[in-house]
């Protein structure tokens, strides 16, 4: 059968393809901590197939050669066909970290978001074309995965940890943009990228933290709840228990912040060490909040100001 004819039918098939491995790896593939290096290989094929691309452009510039062309689309299907796994296995954990109510769940429905441009084919290719539309493309997705991996296999997470993640993405993304000159980009791109994680982070989820069955009680008992509440006497002294998941050996602060009706009545900050299957347990009280009738709440946010999740309950009168 005669090539063109067959390139013909492999464009057209080729969308269809990736849809159905992208549909079949969101909903039947089970991610786990322990798969975390898998990211990692992933995360490193897209460095390699991004400055490949980055060279194989420049060549056509100057030499329009038919097999260049198709080197160029099978490291764009390579490219795409990692971003898509990246995304489907991180995502998961970004939503279980997110609290919906709060400033960090529009960054995630951005990866819900992003998770559709790596699905669709032709959506992929147009990002492509622009080289600052590719530029974001890539450092949202290297993000995505470095905030989840970073403190996954370092077993620290801290701002630290997030300002790492967004220099590694900028900077790779900063090389891949601009290949002939990446002594300005590269470090371009990685103070640009620390500075926006540092920035943004009180708007990104603490992936891959999480509240697990966090309740408000009278008092603590053996380390456990001794009651649940859910209306809270005035003038009685209140306890938030409040247990946070995080893989095995992960290290950081966390910090209790009580208010009523808005305006805060304490702070505390506490120990995090993660492993444990039902959250490391993690516990304040305050008098001083349920002194009045109110709303009272607490938030439960990392040293870096990242908010793992907020609770809720009202004070009689």
């Amino acid at each position: 059968m005669p090539g063109p004819v067959w390139r013909e039918r492999i464009r057209i098939a080729a969308p269809w393809v990736s849809l159905a491995t992208g549909a079949w790896s969101a909903f039947f593939v089970v991610r786990r901590y322990s798969q975390a290096r898998r990211v990692a290989w992933l995360l490193g094929t897209i460095w390699i197939v991004l400055g490949l691309l980055a060279l194989v452009r420049s060549a056509l510039r100057k030499n329009d050669r038919k097999w260049m062309r198709v080197l160029e689309i099978s490291l764009t299907w390579i490219g795409q066909g990692a971003s898509q796994e990246i995304l489907f296995f991180v995502l998961p954990f970004w939503i279980r970290s997110t609290t919906w109510t709060s400033r960090n769940a529009p960054f995630t429905v951005l990866l819900l978001l992003l998770c559709g441009t790596v699905v669709v084919v032709p959506v992929y290719n147009w990002f492509l074309r622009d080289i600052r539309a590719a530029a974001i493309h890539n450092s949202l997705v290297q993000f995505a995965a470095l905030a989840f991996l970073v403190p996954t296999l370092s077993g620290v997470h801290t701002l630290e940890s997030l300002a790492l993640a967004g220099a590694l993405a900028g900077g790779i993304s900063g090389i891949a943009g601009r290949f002939r000159r990446p002594w300005i980009t590269l470090p371009v791109g990685v103070f640009a990228g620390a500075s926006l994680a540092i920035a943004a982070a009180p708007w990104i989820a603490p992936v891959p933290l999480r509240i697990e069955g966090g309740v408000f009680c009278s008092a603590i008992s053996a380390r456990l709840p001794s009651d649940t509440l859910v209306r809270a006497r005035r003038g009685r002294e209140l306890w938030a228990f409040t247990p946070v998941f995080a893989p095995s050996g992960l290290r950081d602060t966390l910090v209790h912040t009580w208010s009523r009706d808005g305006r805060q009545a304490a702070q505390v900050r506490l120990p995090l060490l993660g492993g444990r299957a039902r959250g490391y347990r993690v516990w304040s009280s305050s008098a001083l909040a349920a002194s009045g009738s109110g709303k009272v709440s607490v938030e439960t946010s990392t040293g870096g100001g990242q908010l793992v999740g907020r609770m809720t309950i009202s004070v009689d009168p």
